[in-house]
């Protein structure tokens, strides 16, 4: 049985990841911005040039939308093929922690480790949705863990120890292909940051001349490849793009120095109650044992908090890789130090939390509503909920109260009970996700998107250009196929000259958009045709 153990938790674990995967619309801005990415390449068969709504795209390198465009291929284009990317990772991941956990502690540390990773939060989000970062931190994990391997092999025969550092410029060069240079970025400083503490200063020149090569010939299959058919266009928008989220707040997702530590603690749930008797008891990671990956987990955790404390663009996934460390360290800590779990503090803190979040998923129709009412909003314009749209929460409540009841009446089998607890709340967490998705989700996304779309088609009739003026929405750009000319984004390259031309336009922007453009250009009439949720469709010709 324990040879069939991982490939069926795996099974399962697919199962839960696809349950629900195409339920709703790829979400503004990421999901449809990375779809239309994904669709261009399909349309056009350009896979060293990445486009959206026909201009180049260079926030990002290719290599999510090379997956998507494999799934594709197999599946259609669809929200479900778009996903799947992330929900290769998800598994990808839990292999891996399972086998490094099991090299690392033990058969039975690789499958908490891995299942507290795949059941928090925001990674469980993130492995069910178009958002590159997922796959971005899988191929981070193995870098880095390469590099460990490395360091405790360095001392073996040539072959032994090249083999990890063959890996770890292989993935963290892949890593670059998905996000951008921290993928390398990261491990290397884990890396010499370790080495400085450990005062060992020793390089051996040809393992890293080895290393620069495999990592150089990964990176060169795109950047060098994209250079020599279309110049350095990539390259200097790329750059251009990070300066801006280091130095800037862009569309307005901002917050205090300490947002990502809030955000540390909410992503990690249902696990957080582990952070606070995991900061007490820190000094079973000083075990020799685990002391020098212990090491690595505290410089990447420190590193990522710091960058993205610094960066001035919030959002919460830009620090979503802090999530492997966490759950190294509460695993650990759960099989050294059992007796938490079964202490009265963690396990009605846990209760607490759990049945706090299920609650709020409980009444979200309700919350919504009175939000919505709070805002001015109609009644009559909302989703129409039922029962099934409580589902996700009451499952939650029952899962996590579960759990409660067997952390206390279960003490006398102390490791089947730990075992069972962990295994209820990972199942209890991926239903809760995916029944939010096939039931609420839909719903929301509908009535905050589907607007967009009204929009957009009722100006594509017409048979004008159509223009965002001020307002982006990537939504039609996936799910419709004529352009939209772009006028005041810093995403796409101005075409304000349309204003001066004698063709008439359907422009789509904010309400607050309107005395501008009548103040702008006075030679223009401009006349509202629709409005969605403050969102207006003008048509504009010249006087």
């Amino acid at each position: 049985m324990r040879n069939w153990f991982l490939p069926l938790t795996i099974l399962v674990y697919l199962g839960l990841l696809l349950f629900g995967l195409g339920s709703f619309s790829l979400i503004d801005w990421d999901e449809n911005i990375y779809g239309a990415a994904s669709k261009s390449m399909l349309e056009t068969g350009e896979y060293f040039r990445i486009q959206v709504n026909g201009q180049a795209f260079s926030e990002k390198p290719p290599f999510y939308f090379w997956l998507a465009n494999l799934f594709y291929k197999i599946f259609g284009l669809s929200e479900f093929s778009t996903r799947l990317p992330s929900v290769l990772s998800g598994i990808l991941s839990f292999f891996v922690l399972v086998r490094v956990g099991t090299l690392l502690h033990g058969r039975t540390f690789g499958f908490v480790w891995a299942g507290l990773y795949s059941s928090s939060l925001l990674p469980l989000l993130l492995s069910r949705t178009a958002y590159i970062d997922h796959l971005f931190n899988t191929f981070i994990l193995i870098c880095v863990v390469s590099l460990y391997f490395y360091e405790t092999k360095e001392k073996e025969d040539f072959k032994t120890r090249i083999l990890w550092l063959v890996s770890a410029a292989l993935f963290g060069g892949i890593a670059v292909l998905t996000k951008g240079p921290l993928g390398l970025a990261i491990p290397g400083f884990i890396f010499i940051s370790n080495r400085v503490l450990e005062k060992n200063f020793k390089v051996r020149i040809p393992d890293f001349t080895i290393f620069g090569i495999v990592a150089l010939a990964v990176l060169s299959f795109y950047y060098l490849t994209n250079f020599l058919l279309y110049g350095n266009e990539f390259i200097t928008q790329f750059f251009d793009f990070q300066k801006k989220l280091l130095t800037k707040s862009l569309e307005s997702h901002t917050g205090p120095w300490f947002y990502h530590f809030i955000v540390m603690f909410i992503g990690f749930f249902p696990w957080t109650v582990l952070l606070f008797p995991g900061f007490k008891n820190w000094r079973i990671f000083t075990d020799p044992k685990i002391f020098k990956i212990t090491k690595y987990f505290l410089i990447w955790l420190g590193t990522v908090l710091l960058i993205f404390s610094v960066v001035q663009t919030k959002l919460p996934h830009y620090s979503s890789s802090i999530y492997i460390p966490l759950s190294f360290f509460a695993s650990y800590l759960i099989l050294e130090k059992g007796e938490i779990l079964r202490s009265d503090l963690f396990s009605f803190s846990f209760l607490f939390l759990g049945v706090i979040v299920g609650l709020i998923f409980i009444f979200l129709p309700e919350i919504i509503r009175s939000s919505a009412s709070s805002m001015g909003v109609a009644e009559e314009v909302l989703p129409s909920f039922t029962f099934s749209d409580r589902l996700s929460g009451i499952l939650l409540v029952i899962g996590i109260f579960t759990g409660f009841l067997g952390l206390r009446f279960l003490k006398e089998k102390k490791e089947e009970t730990r075992n069972s607890f962990l295994i209820a709340i990972w199942a209890t967490l991926l239903i809760f996700v995916g029944t939010l998705s096939s039931t609420v989700t839909p719903k929301i996304i509908s009535y905050l998107q589907d607007g967009n779309l009204r929009l957009y088609d009722r100006a594509e009739k017409s048979g004008t250009n159509i223009v965002f003026y001020k307002y982006l929405s990537f939504y039609p750009m996936f799910y419709r196929e004529k352009k939209i000319h772009i006028i005041g984004s810093y995403k796409f390259q101005d075409e304000s000259g349309l204003f001066d031309s004698d063709e008439k336009l359907s422009i789509i922007c904010n309400r607050n958009s309107v005395l501008e453009l009548i103040l702008t250009y006075p030679k223009r009439e401009f006349k509202e045709v629709s409005v969605e949720s403050g969102i207006l469709l003008l048509e504009s010709a010249p006087k």
